[in-house]
């Protein structure tokens, strides 16, 4: 490989670690923000199905709620199965984990990107290229979907926010 060939070569590793490290930036914070909005449904649903059931209980022995006690009972029953069935608890930790797992990325990325592209050797480079694209390619597959709204939310933290910066890197 020529040395004329190795800037080029070096530039193109660059753009596509800087690609990888800001897509870890937005599926790790749309992982978080998706895990913030499992967590409240399940907290949600289950204050809901306590509470319809809790009423429910106590017109049972009101002599005229009858049919009342009778509706709130379904309607709890209906959203104990939703809870059960959805699982919105397991979608948090499944999410807080994979964001936790891109996080990671990011970091990983942002260390081959500022460390070790100006410095290594290209063979060396490619291999890093190589283990990181493999653990992206990873995550993304076994990532439960970002919801949109989660998504930008996300965006909206990171844009406006200025979330995920370092203080070191806004000098």
């Amino acid at each position: 490989m020529g040395a004329t060939q190795e800037p080029s070569q070096r530039a193109a590793i660059q753009a596509e670690v800087t690609r990888i490290h800001e897509s870890a930036i937005f599926s790790a914070q749309g992982q978080f923000e998706a895990s913030k909005a499992w967590r409240a449904l399940h907290w949600t649903l289950g204050v809901f199905t306590a509470a319809l059931t809790t009423v429910a209980a106590v017109l049972t022995f009101a002599t005229e709620a009858q049919s009342a006690s009778g509706v709130l009972t379904v309607v709890a029953a209906i959203a104990a199965a939703i809870l059960t069935s959805s699982r919105p608890d397991k979608l948090a930790e499944r999410a807080i984990a994979r964001g936790n797992d891109y996080t990671t990325l990011r970091n990983d990325a942002r260390r081959l990107l500022h460390v070790q592209v100006p410095n290594d050797e290209i063979r060396a480079l490619r291999e890093a290229l190589d283990g990181l694209a493999g653990r992206a390619s990873d995550l993304d597959h076994t990532s439960d979907l970002i919801p949109r709204f989660a998504y930008n939310k996300a965006k909206r933290n990171i844009e406006r926010k200025g979330g995920q910066q370092f203080e070191v890197d806004a000098s």
